[in-house]
């Protein structure tokens, strides 16, 4: 047995991590795909990935997700006929001697999608406590049987297109962060982020030539994502987010009406307001501590 410990995989590693991953997901309906590139972590040098080896075969691989020193998320995967050996375990008391100054204030949360019996029965040895789960779900605006958004956006909201300037940005950050709570910090990141993505879109919604609601839209091959969408918390409740969700088939392209987004189990009214509109769950994953 040998455990390889990297800050970065290179290509001949990388075939050996998917080869591993395409016998789990023969195995079992497994929808996860871990990161295999540090890009993203705080600290280039701090491994990441955790191979073991079983007579020069890679049997279990374990991958972090470390964005900053607060905050991880553990990916593992175990060749089905090898596991129930603790291959996973020792792998995971690799990553905790390399994270141990850093482990003492960090939320680092297990993630599996539900579909592997071993992988829960993992977590149930080790006490993994289930924190909450995150959806993505889907809708094909096109189907709509109609919902008089065009109407609705007209007498209630106007949508407009941002386009990023000093003052818009300052704006748009305002927003997000009254919606959202991110701290300024995270919410001015996402919102550069937003500006500076290719095919993405920064609407803001207004009511009477007050700003209510944003949202953005990125196309990709066949619809488009919608994310950062809210509207002010003093005007939740009111059908608002019903009418502005509605309105986005105004603004999608022909070719490009299938709308995908992420939500969380713990966002209970956005959770219930995508299902009532007749967004379907695509995929989740489970989050556990």
């Amino acid at each position: 047995m040998k455990i390889q410990i990297l800050n970065r995989l290179n290509e001949k590693q990388m075939k050996k991590v998917q080869t591993l991953l395409n016998a789990c997901q023969d195995y079992e309906p497994v929808t996860l795909t871990p990161p295999l590139t540090a890009e993203g972590c705080f600290d280039s040098a701090l491994p990441c990935f955790y191979l073991l080896y079983e007579n020069n075969e890679l049997v279990s691989f374990l991958s972090l997700f470390l964005p900053d020193q607060y905050y991880g998320e553990v990916m593992g995967f175990t060749h089905p006929m090898a596991r129930q050996r603790g291959y996973f375990k020792q792998l995971w008391n690799e990553a905790l001697l390399k994270l141990e100054d850093y482990i003492e204030d960090m939320e680092l949360l297990f993630v599996t999608d539900g579909n592997s019996g071993d992988a829960l029965a993992a977590l149930e040895a080790m006490e993994g406590e289930y924190q909450y789960s995150e959806y993505i779900l889907e809708k094909d605006m096109a189907s709509d049987p109609g919902t008089d958004a065009d109407s609705d956006i007209q007498t209630i909201l106007s949508l407009q297109q941002i386009q990023p300037s000093d003052q818009t940005l300052k704006q748009c950050i305002d927003i997000h962060e009254t919606i959202f709570c991110d701290g300024h910090s995270a919410s001015e990141a996402f919102i550069k982020e937003m500006f500076n993505t290719p095919l993405s879109s920064t609407y803001l919604a207004y009511e009477q030539n007050h700003p209510v609601g944003i949202l953005h839209l990125t196309e990709w091959e066949s619809g488009v994502y919608l994310s950062g969408f809210g509207i002010l918390p003093e005007l939740q409740g009111q059908g608002l987010g019903t009418v502005l969700l509605r309105a986005i088939s105004s603004y999608l392209k022909p070719g490009h009406t299938l709308l995908s987004l992420q939500v969380g189990s713990l966002n209970e009214a956005a959770f219930g307001l995508y299902k009532k509109e007749g967004f379907r769950e695509v995929s989740h994953r489970d989050y556990y501590y």
